[in-house]
């Protein structure tokens, strides 16, 4: 009887390890599907990203992503806050990739409610709209600060 439960602790236990072991195998099947994204594709992805910006976010953050100036604690004249940097000079790449996407479709004040800002959000743009904008903001950050991120984010 004794042998009998020891063979089914040990069975127990091979199948722990062998699921932990396929978890990790999907999660890295996973990240390495993620990172097969041709170059092409990703261009495109960017360049769509960048007219999207252009013609739905420039006239706030700037055409070259810079924020307006002393937008940590400067006001507008109709008293709110100004656009930051998304250049990667600001703290957009402090925040989760569904973060800004949340941001962008809904504005900031889904993350503050007390936020006296004009970023209300764009429920226009379309979920692939959204996340073309980010890789294009993502492709202008320093290199330095995309590493970084990927560190801070991890899939």
């Amino acid at each position: 009887m004794r042998i009998k439960k020891i063979l089914i602790y040990l069975f127990c236990i091979i199948v722990i390890i062998i699921g932990i072991i396929q978890f990790i195998n999907f999660n890295n099947e996973k990240t390495n599907l993620e990172e097969t994204i041709s170059l092409e594709q990703a261009n495109i992805m960017i360049s769509k990203g960048e007219t999207l910006y252009m013609s739905n976010c420039a006239s706030c953050h700037g055409s070259q992503l810079e924020g307006k100036k002393n937008w940590t604690s400067g006001k507008d004249e109709d008293g709110q806050s100004l656009p930051p940097p998304l250049n990667g000079e600001g703290h957009s790449w402090h925040h989760s990739p569904d973060q800004l996407f949340q941001i962008i479709r809904y504005g900031f004040k889904i993350y503050n409610p007390n936020y006296q800002g004009k970023m209300q959000g764009n429920e226009t743009l379309s979920d692939e709209d959204i996340w073309s904008i980010l890789e294009y903001m993502k492709s202008v950050w320093p290199k330095k600060i995309r590493d970084q991120y990927k560190s801070l984010v991890k899939h």
